[in-house]
């Protein structure tokens, strides 16, 4: 697996002008907003990234020479959750370190407590890997975009619908909403990377079993 981080590193670093122009363009957008977008967007970004290594993997039908490496289908499919959450945490890193340099120099660290807390963006945005990777294994680059934005639009529309729904006082999805809200700052990270792990070992399933029916 180690082979397959660092080539997907290298791959990486080939669009490295891009990858500047997309940090520059955090920071500025860093300074005249608040850090948790820095930090959100950085993690995002890096994502994308890590799951868009698949795309180049596909290029000029790659997938056939990569199969015959020294390495199963299963470390394959491993080794793309493991380098996008490498991507976000190295991400989140970059983006908490500026975040904490604006603030001192800005607040004087009155804001660096918040930095724990935005741990949780984290298992929040790398639920969207698990979304897309298997998505990306099954129809491909450019069909999995579409396949993506179907399943954003829906929850869009769930989202909205939702908000009549629960303003109900007397619904009980309202009550379990705010006992989740008043639990401490910990444990609903803890929730969060729990629900995270959970839904991340079903799309590796299902990653695995896509890429094991998949001929090349």
């Amino acid at each position: 697996m180690r082979g397959l981080i660092e080539k997907d590193l290298r791959l990486t670093l080939v669009r490295k002008q891009t990858l500047i122009i997309f940090l520059v363009m955090a920071i500025v957008m860093g300074l005249s907003n608040n850090g948790a977008f820095l930090i959100a967007y950085l993690t995002m970004l890096a994502l994308v990234v890590g799951t868009g290594s698949i795309s180049y993997d596909e290029y000029d039908n790659g997938f056939p020479f990569l199969m015959t490496l020294p390495f199963d289908r299963k470390t394959y499919v491993r080794e793309k959750y493991v380098f996008s959450l490498i991507a976000a945490v190295a991400a989140w890193c970059f983006g908490a370190l500026v975040f904490a340099v604006m603030d001192m120099v800005r607040n004087n660290g009155a804001g660096l407590s918040e930095i724990p807390m935005m741990t949780a963006v984290i298992p929040s945005m790398y639920l969207a890997t698990a979304i897309i990777v298997p998505l990306q294994l099954k129809f491909g680059a450019e069909k999995s975009r579409i396949a993506l934005f179907v399943i954003f639009g829906i929850v869009a529309v769930l989202a909205i619908g939702s908000s009549s729904f629960l303003a109900d006082s007397v619904n009980p999805f309202v009550s379990v909403i705010n006992i989740l809200h008043d639990l401490p700052g910990a444990v609903t990270i803890l929730i969060l990377i729990a629900v995270c792990a959970l839904v991340t070992a079903i799309s590796y399933l299902c990653s695995v079993r896509i890429m094991e029916n998949k001929e090349f």
